[in-house]
């Protein structure tokens, strides 16, 4: 969907791509900014929130490079922590400290932002990578009602249900949890390159113009996960029947 909230690619929905990273803010990515205006426009996309490994950018150049591109660019963050990677909405800078999950939570809640587990579950469920997970064994993906009960999900307000670098079980795992626990799902594709933006989206109902709107629409549950916009046939990420 385009910027202005209405006509295709995104049918009825306002599309966001939640999690990206450009090669000026994150060594890992080689999505040059002039690249992801290009792509983002050419796609039709109605938003996508840049958010680099523990650090932001500024809002002012944000909202320029969105005045002259037609797509809303959001300033998000993904912050490092001993739980894993959380995407940050509200958060300006960096505070130090806030690589611990329950710090993090306290600096977020007092600008009223949002935190999302992301990709919570990438290699967790593979006994070949049992060796990065905390006790050494690998999530039974038979049994969401007991990674639910993992610290991370007590801090968090939504959980990326749809990542575009995860693997389908990942993906649909993650989704099982969020609706155990009734979190807010969203989607992003954690694209480090062009072609990737925009392969899975964020759903909304009504158009957002600012991160403070994001924020309040993602916290009102008004969110889901959502794939097709690439192809021209959005549909939220569903179970298997």
């Amino acid at each position: 969907m385009a910027a202005g909230g209405s006509g295709p690619p995104g049918g009825p929905y306002f599309t966001v791509d939640l999690h990206l990273h450009t090669s000026r803010g994150s060594a890992d990515s080689n999505l040059s900014l002039k690249d992801l205006v290009a792509r983002a426009a050419q796609i039709g996309i109605g938003a996508v929130c840049i958010t680099e490994h523990d650090n932001a950018w500024d809002l002012r150049e944000l909202v320029a490079i969105a005045a002259d591109s037609g797509v809303i660019f959001i300033r998000g963050m993904e912050v490092t922590t001993e739980m894993g990677h959380i995407g940050v909405f509200g958060l300006t800078e960096y505070v130090g400290g806030i690589y611990k999950l329950r710090e993090l939570r306290k600096v977020v809640d007092r600008l009223g932002g949002i935190m999302v587990a992301n990709h919570p579950f990438r290699y967790k469920l593979d006994p070949r990578f049992s060796f990065i997970n905390h006790d050494d064994e690998a999530i039974d993906p038979s049994r969401p009602e007991t990674a639910a009960k993992l610290e991370i999900f007590e801090v968090c307000d939504a959980v990326e249900t749809l990542n575009g670098a995860c693997s389908e079980e990942e993906n649909q795992f993650a989704l099982k949890v969020a609706r155990h626990l009734g979190l807010a799902e969203v989607a992003g594709s954690d694209s480090h390159s062009a072609n990737s933006v925009g392969c899975v989206t964020t759903l909304l109902p009504h158009p957002v113009a600012n991160e403070r709107e994001l924020i309040e629409a993602i916290k009102a549950h008004k969110s889901c996960a959502g794939r097709g916009l690439l192809t021209g046939a959005v549909a939220p990420f569903e179970i298997p029947a």
